[in-house]
């Protein structure tokens, strides 16, 4: 009867063929022609001539029959050596099999990834996954057995016969059906011995085969060979020879890809489906054909097999220049972003670093939540559905603690492998932050004793002579909007550039520039009034950051992604929580009072649109031509932070004033993406209010000398040039005429 898998339970090899069955088809001995030449026939006297002709081919015959006499004896004298040979100790390997090293989500348990859970896989030159012999189909065992050993489970290690009947046929010049080497022998050379063809390195691969067929079960040496010998493409073993060439399992592969994973093992690339088609069919019906003659398949489990295509079936090959692998589901929601940056990491890290990483077999686990990884991408790709003209967008969430439970690096990385959910850490340079910048100028202003119930004058436009970097500092807000005299809360709600403006010359750009490093923003930020209006490039890791410090109640953890790593004995040689770094960057009651102010804009100022069924804070941001737009905020458990923009040539960036009939602010795609986000993010965790919560004392009032007359002209200060505008960047107007002193333009837009 044919044998059939049974991956659901442990298997063993067979030890014996199955009773029965047709009887072994014999090699056809011909008749001493050369393939499709047809007789000659006699001239002249033909009787002598044809008793000529069957003299040589009589006397050829004996030839023939003489030389596999010889060829036995020869056998037995070198199975008489055996006995001398046999004490030859088993050598050290002469080379270390590297294995390759799998990465897991944070929906695999410590101790438990594995080929079939992991999402990617490092490797370098030999991509190989060891698996157990019972995690192997049956039919690739019957497969590699009938095509390259079929007395493996009957000889002690060397097959004599096998060995002569390969001469023999290749004397005969019919080709060599099945190779002299058993698949000891094989596993031998592979592992212990140079590929030198000499009698002497031949006899010494006897010599071991045989000492390990005594240490070693039939069972055990299969599993190494599976495990060990090359199928092309870089794969090694039968475990990445399943993925690399089906995209599954070795336990699920069936008749037909066993045998062509069989068929493979001559010479990997000359059989290769794609390039050549033809010579991997002939290998695949040769290694059929003797699976029916062992009784291993059916006549019908044959045929299905050998008429099988091999369009959509073979996987294309795929260039791989990275020694990085990763999933087409995990790469369809930007794992390949995440890994490339992962894989930096690890590297670096002295307990890993990259010869371990990319040989020897490693288990990575990450803090990323396959789930949420979905719904970040899917947040992004339902707002921005249109790769070819939308801009990108980037998404990256944390939670209590720290960890990146996802990241959205960019949407396409055949077409930029920048990482801009990282700036310069992801090859960018980062993006500025635009209002979301005023956050932290409000850590700082409540730091210093300042009650967010202070009064501040918020006109259309301000002109600050001689305030940014020696140069006049014009300052706007958008939509022209005049807010009088109002609170710091609610100039916080609005987004205010000119109350803002007023803020940072009151707390100083270096006490300013001091707050933004407390809370994690890494880039350096200079040192000048302009600085509060997001001047400075960051990424959106530094804004998650900054921004869960906050939802933190003023404690900063260092984002963390790696969450272990396991080496191939299973121990741990690095624990992500064990190293993740921790402390308070600000005082409980600024932080309280921070996200009292954030929650702000979210139940009535510019990021109205963010709102859902929790408790949130956050805060908009655009800057200047509508370059760049983000939205970040955060609950009681999760953090995220989205950014959005067109990328640029190097040289300029395109604007954002019409994508979709819209002027892109934070208020608007980068809000929807961030509640769309948010809600799916926050549906398990628990809801938790920001009380109301002011932490600073004095309560300051509005310098008179800021104070607006009018919703349309400029402020009363006599500092101030009667002639300055009230309009935005991207409003011109005719009414009234530049300035005269030569004002720095503000550097963020709108605010909004």
């Amino acid at each position: 009867m044919p044998s059939t898998p049974k991956p659901s339970a442990p298997r063993q090899a067979r030890v014996a063929k199955p009773a029965g069955g047709a009887a072994r088809r014999q090699p056809s001995r011909g008749s001493g022609r050369p393939p499709g030449k047809a007789p000659t026939k006699p001239a002249g006297r033909g009787g002598r001539r044809a008793a000529s002709r069957s003299a040589e081919l009589a006397l050829l015959g004996a030839l023939r029959r003489g030389l596999y006499v010889v060829v036995l004896l020869s056998v037995g004298l070198v199975g008489g050596g055996f006995a001398v040979l046999n004490s030859v100790e088993i050598p050290a390997p002469v080379r270390t099999l590297k294995t390759t090293s799998l990465v897991c989500l944070s929906d695999v348990a410590d101790g438990a990834c594995g080929q079939s859970n992991s999402v990617a896989r490092f490797f370098s030159g030999e991509n190989r996954v060891n698996v157990k012999l019972s995690e192997m189909s049956q039919t690739l065992i019957d497969a590699v057995v009938a095509g390259e050993d079929r007395s493996y489970f009957r000889h002690a290690g060397v097959d004599p016969t096998g060995i002569a009947r390969a001469l023999y046929q290749d004397v005969r010049g019919s080709g060599v059906q099945q190779g002299g080497s058993t698949i000891t022998q094989q596993y031998v050379k592979n592992v212990y011995l140079t590929s030198e063809r000499t009698i002497t390195r031949k006899m010494k691969e006897a010599a071991i085969a045989l000492k390990l067929e005594r240490k070693f079960s039939k069972a055990e040496i299969l599993e190494r060979y599976l495990n060990e010998v090359y199928f092309g493409r870089s794969a090694y073993g039968v475990a990445a020879a399943a993925r690399t060439y089906f995209g599954k399992e070795a336990s699920q592969l069936d008749v037909a890809e066993s045998a062509y994973l069989a068929g493979l093992l001559r010479a990997p690339e000359k059989a290769d489906a794609e390039r050549h088609p033809d010579e991997a069919t002939r290998r695949r019906h040769t290694v059929l054909v003797a699976m029916l003659e062992e009784q291993y398949i059916s006549k019908a489990q044959f045929d299905e097999a050998d008429r099988r295509p091999w369009e959509g079936h073979v996987a294309p090959r795929r260039a791989n220049t990275t020694g990085t692998e990763v999933t087409a589901d995990f790469e369809s929601v930007g794992g390949r972003y995440v890994m490339e940056w992962v894989r930096k990491q690890l590297i670096g890290l002295p307990s890993v670093g990259e010869n371990a990483l990319f040989g020897k077999g490693l288990k990575v686990y990450l803090t990323i939540n396959p789930n949420l990884q979905r719904e970040a991408n899917a947040a992004v790709t339902s707002t921005l559905s249109n790769p070819e003209t939308d801009p990108s967008a980037s998404v990256v969430s944390l939670d209590k603690e720290g960890r990146i439970i996802a990241m959205i690096g960019g949407q396409d990385f055949e077409k930029s492998q920048v990482n801009l959910a990282l700036g310069r850490a992801g090859g960018g340079s980062g993006r500025g932050a635009g209002s979301t910048f005023k956050a932290i100028a409000l850590a700082e202003y409540v730091r210093q004793g300042n009650s967010v119930k202070s009064e501040i004058a918020a006109p259309p436009v301000i002109v600050f002579p001689k305030a940014n970097d020696g140069k006049d500092w014009e300052v706007k807000n958008f939509e022209d909007e005049d807010l009088g005299v109002t609170t710091i809360d609610n100039a916080t709600w609005h987004s205010s550039n000119t109350a803002y403006a007023q803020i940072m010359r009151q707390i100083k750009p270096a006490g300013f520039a001091e707050m933004a490093a407390k809370l994690g923003i890494t880039a350096p930020v200079k040192k000048v009034q302009s600085s509060v209006l997001g001047t400075t490039d960051v990424s959106p890791l530094e804004m998650a950051t900054a921004y869960s410090t906050f939802a933190n109640r003023g404690v900063r953890n260092q984002p963390w992604i790696i969450r272990r790593v396991e080496n191939a004995q299973g121990e741990v040689i690095y624990d992500g929580a064990a190293n993740r770094a921790s402390e308070r960057a600000i005082d409980e009651g600024v932080a309280d009072t921070v996200n009292s102010v954030l929650t702000g804009v979210i139940k009535s100022g510019t990021g109205k649109g963010a709102g859902f069924r929790r408790t949130a804070a956050g805060k908009t941001g655009t800057t200047q031509d509508f370059k760049d737009a983000w939205f970040v905020g955060y609950t009681c458990s999760v953090t995220t932070s989205v950014w959005m923009g067109y990328q640029g040539d190097g040289t300029s960036v395109p604007t954002m004033e019409n994508v979709r009939g819209k002027k892109v602010t934070g208020g608007s795609f980068p809000a929807d993406i961030w509640r769309n986000y948010m809600k799916v993010a926050n549906q398990d965790a628990p809801d938790c209010e920001f009380p109301p919560t002011d932490a600073g004392k004095t309560v300051g009032v509005a310098d008179p000398k800021y104070t607006t007359t009018s919703s349309t002209s400029s402020t009363t200060s006599s500092t101030l040039p009667s002639t300055t505008t009230t309009t935005i960047e991207s409003t011109p107007t005719t009414a009234s005429p530049k300035p005269t002193s030569t004002a720095a333009p503000t550097t963020a837009a709108p605010g909004a």
